[in-house]
């Protein structure tokens, strides 16, 4: 942690050049996230292919411009063989918002410090649905409660907003590739959020639960985009593997302080 943190301490605001090339991965993500569509691309011999897996563009694809120097970023921070799509729409909404807000060294610090907190309390998650993360961006969305309760404990409450704001833009995605209206998707998941008593500790009511309680609140129902239909998306063939979780916020961590990084491109 404090190599990373040195690392932002040098290198904030990003790269204009490096942010831009991000966000145009992430909208090509966005557009194939949950569709089950193939991406086109073209490799360093001339030869066409196909792939629905953003870790094989990233690491074959001969990229132009800004989405060839992000790639090139990407790889140094070692692309895992799945979640990247996921990785890259968290990633492009942490520097879209980060910079909009201003953000200083300490604040990206902060970040990735939180981004660390959530990864560690995946696991706790996975262990109340059976070994299995919900899918559709559930498992992001459920980390929001947590991780504004462990950044009030903090006293840090801006960098967590910036963090939230990017937990839900999967979700977001995934109604924009169904062709259905995201706000909406977005209210109707979180009107069929479980129980809120569970949360009450977690906004930092005290002793509305007690701390060791194995309860949190886990969001379960959301849109599956292959019907446009909100559904229980916890169990196969939905859910999500715990280290696909893990090594998706794993992977934010490293892009992230990767782009900071670097200063210029020539």
């Amino acid at each position: 942690m404090k190599e990373m943190q040195n690392k932002m301490q040098i290198a904030a605001p990003p790269c204009p050049a490096l942010s831009d090339g991000v966000h145009a991965l992430a909208q090509v993500a966005a557009r194939l996230y949950g569709s089950g569509k193939l991406v086109q691309y073209i490799d360093s011999d001339g030869g066409y292919h196909t792939t629905p897996s953003f870790a094989v563009l990233l690491q074959n694809a001969q990229l132009a411009q800004q989405k060839g120097r992000a790639a090139a970023v990407l790889r140094q921070a070692e692309i895992p063989a799945d979640g990247v799509k996921t990785a890259l729409i968290l990633l492009s909404a942490l520097l879209e918002r980060g910079v909009a807000a201003g953000c200083t060294a300490q604040d990206w610090t902060q970040l990735d410090d939180l981004l660390a907190y959530g990864a560690a309390y995946l696991p706790r998650v996975a262990r109340e649905n059976s070994g299995l993360l919900p899918g559709g961006g559930l498992f992001l969305m459920t980390l929001a409660a947590p991780v504004r309760k462990y950044a009030r404990d903090k006293r840090d409450t801006s960098a967590a907003n910036i963090l939230i704001h990017a937990l839900a833009q999967p979700l977001l995605a995934l109604a924009q590739t169904a062709g259905v209206d995201g706000c909406e998707v977005y209210e109707r998941v979180k009107a069929l959020a479980p129980n809120q008593f569970f949360s009450l500790h977690q906004v930092g009511i005290e002793r509305s639960i007690s701390t060791d309680s194995p309860y949190t609140d886990i969001l379960r129902m959301g849109l599956d985009p292959a019907d446009g239909k909100i559904k229980d998306l916890s169990h196969a063939p939905h859910g999500v593997e715990l280290a696909v979780g893990e090594q998706t916020l794993a992977f934010v961590r490293r892009a992230l302080s990767k782009v900071l990084d670097i200063a210029a491109v020539l």
